[in-house]
This record gives C-alpha cells, sequence and structure tokens, in this order.
C-alpha cells in the first residue's frame, strides 16, 4: 500500500486525509493545529513533527493549504517538503492555487528529482467528507494514471485536464463562474422579493426554467432561505481568494474580465462586513441591506 504524506487538515484537508486512512493507506499528517493532527492520528494516521518529516519515506505527498504563498512555504522553506522528499517521491498539490504557481514550484520539484501534480478540488467540505470530491488534475497522464487510486480514495469524479497548470486553471474558471452565478441569483432573488414576489415560488418557477442551476438548488434552501450561514459549505473568504486569483491571472495575461471584477468587490464588501468565515452565499446580505429587504423574512429591514 502506498505510502502518503498529508499536509493541511484545515475544512477541506481533514477530511481528505481521513478517507485516504479509512482506504488503508499508510497516512503521515502535518499541520500547524495539533488539535487537527491528533484527531487523524485518533483515526489511524501517524503524526510528523514537520512538512520534511511527513514527506520522509512517503510516495506520494499530498498539500491542501489555503493560498500560493502557504504551499510555496511548505515546499520550499527549512523543513519543507523539498528537503525531505526522496528523488521519485509524488507530489500532489490540490490547493487552490494561481496556474503560475504551480508552475513554478513543478519547476522547482523537477529539478530535485521529484514528480508534481496539480489537483485542486470542487465539492466543499460536504464532498470532502463523503469522497465524492471533482478533482481536476493538470501534469503527466502517466503519473496521473500511477495515482489515481489514491485520488479515487478523495474524489468521484476525476479528470486529467492538461498539463502542469492547467488544473488550477480550470478550477479557476469553475470559481468564477460559481461567483458571478451567486451573486446573480442574490441580486435577481432580492430584486423579486423586494417587488412582491414570494422566495419560494420564485425558487419553484426558476428550478424548471432556463435561470435554474446547482446554486439555486442548493444554496437558496440550505443556507439563504433558512438563513443558515454559520456553517459553510465553502467560505466566503475563500470564494473571494480564488476570484482574485482569477484577476491576478487575467491582469498578468491582459484578459479583460470586467463582470468578475465587479463581483470580487461584492465579495470584499461583504467580506469587510464580517461574513468572511460564513458561507458564501451570504453575500446576498449586502444585496439586502442596499435594497432593504430580506430574502428570508420577506419584510423590509429596518434603516
Amino acid at each position: 500500500m502506498k505510502k502518503i504524506g498529508f499536509i493541511g487538515l484545515g475544512a477541506m484537508g481533514n477530511h481528505m486525509a481521513r478517507n485516504l486512512t479509512k482506504k488503508g493507506f499508510a497516512v503521515t499528517v502535518y499541520d500547524l493545529n495539533p488539535e487537527a493532527v491528533q484527531s487523524l492520528v485518533n483515526a489511524g494516521a501517524k503524526a510528523a513533527e514537520s512538512c520534511a518529516a511527513a514527506a520522509q519515506n512517503a510516495d506520494i505527498v499530498i498539500t491542501v493549504l489555503p493560498a500560493d504563498r502557504h504551499m510555496k512555504a511548505v515546499m520550499m522553506n527549512d523543513n519543507g517538503v523539498f528537503q525531505g522528499a526522496s528523488p521519485g517521491t509524488t507530489i500532489i498539490d490540490m490547493t487552490t492555487l494561481s496556474p503560475h504557481t504551480s508552475i513554478e514550484v513543478a519547476a522547482e520539484a523537477q529539478k530535485r528529482g521529484l514528480f508534481f501534480l496539480d489537483a485542486p478540488v470542487s465539492g466543499g467540505t460536504i464532498g470532502a467528507e463523503k469522497g465524492t470530491l471533482t478533482i481536476m488534475v493538470g501534469g503527466e497522464k502517466q503519473l496521473f494514471e500511477q495515482v489515481r487510486d489514491v485520488l479515487e480514495a478523495m474524489g468521484k469524479t476525476i479528470y486529467h485536464v492538461g498539463g502542469i497548470g492547467i488544473g488550477e486553471t480550470v478550477k479557476m474558471v469553475n470559481q468564477i463562474l460559481v461567483a458571478c452565478n451567486m451573486l446573480a441569483i442574490s441580486e435577481a432573488f432580492v430584486l423579486g422579493v423586494k417587488l412582491g414576489a414570494d422566495p419560494d415560488t420564485l425558487l419553484n418557477v426558476i428550478k424548471v426554467s432556463a435561470g435554474n442551476s446547482f446554486l439555486i438548488e442548493h444554496r437558496l434552501p440550505n443556507y439563504v432561505f433558512p438563513g443558515d450561514f454559520e456553517q459553510p459549505g465553502f467560505a466566503l473568504d475563500l470564494l473571494r481568494k480564488d476570484v482574485g486569483i482569477a484577476m491576478d491571472s487575467a491582469r498578468e495575461e491582459k484578459v479583460a474580465i470586467s463582470l468578475t471584477s465587479i463581483v470580487y468587490q461584492m465579495l470584499t464588501q461583504a467580506s469587510s462586513a464580517g461574513f468572511g468565515n460564513m458561507d458564501m452565499s451570504s453575500v446576498i446580505k449586502v444585496v439586502e441591506s442596499s435594497a432593504g429587504v430580506s430574502v428570508r423574512k420577506t419584510t423590509k429591514t429596518e434603516d
């Protein structure tokens, strides 16, 4: 059975590492949070004292981290993965990053005789817990096939999408659409309720009409209507970070993404209002506040 070093036990990584352990892989974990490490040890994993230690003797090192700077530090700093991993080790980075960062780190890995795949995921904490994530993998196809069993322990729908950085590119495209769709839903439903439409009626009609989407079917009844934003399926600040990656990539490639820019500003406004750790659908609260109406209560808010 493959030996896996797993670094990053946050909301997503904790579940993903747990699923690998359940599938019988020999998993060694590292995280800055000792409680997260202990929870995995209780589930059958081993604990490492550093990133380098997690990578030692591992066939595969998996990283799930908050952002580009964390991933580069975990790989390249003292006691990082590059120090601990032996030539021939495969690194699977499952962080949502800039494609340019994946390409940069993969090149550094290759200099050390290490293999690299970028494999961001979609599906949120529920998909991570159930092992039903969608995984978008960039890198050599042969290497992808060699680690497919590991990926299948964490995800249900797994695609090889191209070379290094293309996994991140596909995820970036997905996140642009998620963010734009969520804000469009927010504005449309707030306007409809402001004009007197019943939100349940709106939902039932749109679900069987051309305006329907996955987010309408899942975010409205499960988060927006009950006003239950506190347990995020995907935190607003994470979506803001992902859209920021798209903004940076577009700037570097000189591609105008005007609508995405507006959505990024709305996410920033929602984060500044204190909604960053809530579910991404909490962006609707910014639109509600401006309109003076609540989709949940269907009554005008007080000034």
